[in-house]
């Protein structure tokens, strides 16, 4: 499948304290308004193997522009506490099919994915609904 190619792209995340990954689809930079939406998951206090903890990290559809895209990284932060943040948050990887399942039970449309071959890397993704 061909992932959408938004022109900008905003970061959504909660986690905190972690690097900022690179905006997905070669894109050079974060824009704050944008319209398309690239979520970084946290591991920190989630199990990810559960699609309703990845789903609770997805923003509302109702919340993103009607048509635009939502993209889920392959990857996860964990942000360790106390001494251990000295070493850096860690990545967690995340499936596909997880991931693009918790994009359908979120409300989300229209929902694919590309594997970590492809020019794009790992991503899951969808669309927001009309509203």
């Amino acid at each position: 499948m061909t992932p959408p190619r938004p022109l900008t792209i905003r970061l959504a995340t909660q986690a905190r304290g972690a690097p900022l990954p690179s905006p997905p689809l070669g894109l050079p930079a974060w824009t704050a308004d944008a319209d398309a939406v690239a979520v970084l998951l946290d591991a920190t206090q989630a199990d990810l193997r559960d699609v309703t903890a990845i789903a609770d990290q997805l923003p509302a559809p109702s919340a993103i522009a009607a048509g635009a895209p939502v993209l889920v990284f392959a990857t996860a932060v964990r942000v360790p506490d106390g001494w251990r943040r000295l070493l850096g948050a860690r990545r967690i990887a995340v499936p596909r099919a997880a991931r693009c399942a918790a994009l359908l039970v979120r409300g989300y449309v229209d929902i694919g994915g590309s594997p970590a071959a492809s020019a794009t890397g790992d991503l899951a993704w969808g669309f927001a609904p009309p509203h």
